[in-house]
C-alpha cells in the first residue's frame, strides 16, 4: 500500500482517503498523511517511505483531495504540479495563466464538496482562496475577490466548464480504481457560485471594484 498516515490522525481509515491513495499509486506517487505537514507534490527523497517516483504531502483528507484535484486536473504528476513560480504576478489576460486562477478555485470547490475540513466548509473554503493573492500581486480578501469577479464577468464560461470538468475527472479516476459511489461522488455537488456568494458577503468592499 502505497498510503503512510500518522498514528492517531483522526482521517486514518476513511474510504475516501484509501481510495484516493489507490488512484494517487495508479498515478505513480506515495502518500504521506501528517497533520500540520506542508501539503505539495513532489519527487521522491531519499528518506520517503515506498519506493514510487513521486510523494504527496497532506495535512489531511481535505488538504489530500485538493492536490488530487490539482493532479487529475494536469493529467500529470510534477513537483508542485509543474507551477513556474517565475511567472508571479500571473497575467491573467492570458489564457493559459488564467487558466491556473480557474484550477485552482475548482480545487478549492471540490476539496469542500469532498472533505470540508471540520465539517465547515465555508470556512474551509475561505482558507484556500485567500492564500491566492499573492500569485497575482494583490492582496487577499476584498483585493483578490475583486479581481476574480472581473476576470469572472470577462471570461464567464470559463470557470463553471473548468470545475465541472474537474468534477468528471475526479470522479472518474476514483471508479477506475474501484471506489463505490459514495466514495466516487461528493456529498454534495457544491458550484462555485454559491460558495463564493457566502464568502463574499463577509468581505469589505475593495478599491478595485469602484474603479
Amino acid at each position: 500500500m502505497n498510503l503512510f498516515v500518522e498514528s492517531g490522525h483522526p482521517d486514518a481509515g476513511a474510504p475516501l482517503l484509501l481510495a484516493m491513495a489507490r488512484a494517487w499509486a495508479v498515478m505513480g506517487a506515495e502518500v504521506v498523511i501528517a497533520a500540520g505537514d506542508d501539503n505539495l507534490i513532489r519527487t521522491r527523497r531519499a528518506d520517503d517511505p515506498g519506493d514510487r517516483p513521486f510523494v504527496v504531502v497532506a495535512a489531511g483528507l481535505p488538504n489530500l483531495v485538493h492536490e488530487f484535484a490539482h493532479a487529475i486536473q494536469a493529467g500529470y504528476l510534477a513537483d508542485d504540479h509543474g507551477f513556474d513560480y517565475g511567472l508571479i504576478p500571473l497575467d491573467l489576460r492570458v489564457a493559459e495563466q488564467r487558466a491556473l486562477l480557474w484550477g485552482e478555485l475548482a480545487c478549492s470547490v471540490l476539496s469542500c464538496a469532498y472533505a470540508p475540513a471540520g465539517g465547515d466548509v465555508d470556512a474551509w473554503f475561505k482558507e484556500q482562496v485567500e492564500i491566492q493573492g499573492v500569485f497575482y500581486g494583490v492582496s487577499e480578501g476584498a483585493e483578490f475577490a475583486a479581481l476574480v469577479d472581473a476576470t469572472r464577468a470577462a471570461h464567464p464560461g470559463e470557470l463553471p466548464a473548468t470545475v465541472e470538468a474537474a468534477y468528471r475527472a475526479v470522479a472518474q479516476a476514483l471508479r477506475a480504481v474501484g471506489a463505490a459511489d459514495a466514495e466516487a461522488e461528493p456529498p454534495e455537488h457544491l458550484s462555485f457560485e454559491a460558495l463564493w456568494a457566502r464568502y463574499r458577503r463577509h468581505l469589505p468592499a475593495s478599491p478595485l471594484a469602484s474603479g
